[in-house]
């Protein structure tokens, strides 16, 4: 009942023309998904941006209208723009000039279409100074197009994401043998936060039109490995283990799996975290600060996370006592 009392406050201080779709980008992605269904849960209409309509049937069955477009194709986005007012714009993981050129080309199409503001939503969290660390050359890049475009737009930006125990690897790994082993070490504290909670916060941005602020999501708690272990223990019921993964090891995995290179490029920002600490408890270790726009915003701690996605990771739904 108070979930719904809150749903319905919210959509009372909404700004959007909710006849209207949003349009969300990467929609048949993780990260693009999570906003697509979180809009629909807060009422609102999505046109989702996939490249590839068959792929995407999920949406379709929950109600998603699709558009097939491509970020290096300007007049597929142009199509998928036509009639929206807002926007949640992610551009793929990739080289710098590539992830410019894309976000270019979606912000083209914003301004024919005449797109009202847009939530920039980076794939993580940027030194505030420059480095040549390429990920955050990259986000600084994208942010720069951004803001040269001249449209209304808010960013969000992730410390480190709790989904990363749903990927396969990570996923078996915690099934077969109840060890989480990222490429991080234990002591190194993190503030973690998920694909719900920035979904969350973009969304409530647009319904407020609260524009031009910069959106660290994090989670309440900064937990070192075996905190976070501890708590994925208890919303599991069962004991799970934290290691934290060497580099070299992570590199061999993600080119095995991804091809030749591949692994040196994920593993850059992880090397430059353990060279830098102070920069990495700047990044990701600090528990969020709320700012002007996101004014009442929650992060749902870890082990509340967790129990939401019991069955994913094989668990009945209710814990052992």
């Amino acid at each position: 009942m108070l979930l719904r009392q809150a749903v319905l406050q919210e959509q009372s201080m909404s700004m959007i023309d909710r006849s209207k779709p949003i349009l969300v980008f990467l929609a048949a992605g993780v990260q693009g998904g999570v906003v697509s269904r979180t809009a629909l849960a807060r009422g609102l209409t999505v046109r989702a941006l996939v490249r590839d309509r068959q792929r995407a049937a999920a949406l379709v069955a929950s109600g998603v209208e699709l558009a097939e477009g491509d970020l290096g194709d300007t007049a597929s986005l142009r199509v998928a723009c036509a009639g929206i007012d807002h926007a949640v714009l992610q551009v793929p993981i990739g080289p710098a000039e590539v992830m410019v050129a894309q976000a270019e080309n979606a912000l083209s199409a914003f301004k024919t279409a005449g797109i009202r503001s847009f939530v920039l939503k980076l794939a993580s969290a940027s030194r505030p100074a420059p480095c040549e660390e390429p990920s955050f050359v990259a986000n600084q890049m994208v942010q720069d197009a951004a803001r040269a475009s001249g449209l209304p737009f808010a960013i969000v930006r992730p410390t480190m994401y709790l989904d990363n125990l749903l990927k396969p690897s990570a996923l078996a790994e915690i099934i077969a043998d109840g060890v989480f082993a990222p490429p991080i070490p234990a002591s190194q504290r993190i503030a973690w936060t998920s694909a719900d909670d920035c979904a969350e916060a973009a969304l409530t941005l647009l319904e407020r039109s609260a524009m031009g602020g910069d959106h660290r999501i994090a989670g309440s708690e900064s937990l070192t490995g075996e905190e976070l272990a501890a708590r994925v223990s208890a919303g599991l019921g069962r004991t799970i283990r934290y290691r934290g993964q060497p580099l070299d090891e992570f590199e061999r995995e993600v080119d095995a799996a991804m091809g030749a290179g591949v692994g040196q490029r994920v593993a850059s920002k992880f090397r430059y975290f353990a060279a830098h600490p102070d920069d990495a408890d700047a990044i990701i270790a600090h528990p969020y600060v709320a700012k002007s726009g996101l004014d009442g915003f929650q992060p749902t701690d870890v082990e509340t996370w967790v129990r939401s996605h019991r069955q994913a990771f094989g668990a009945s739904d209710e814990p052992r006592s």
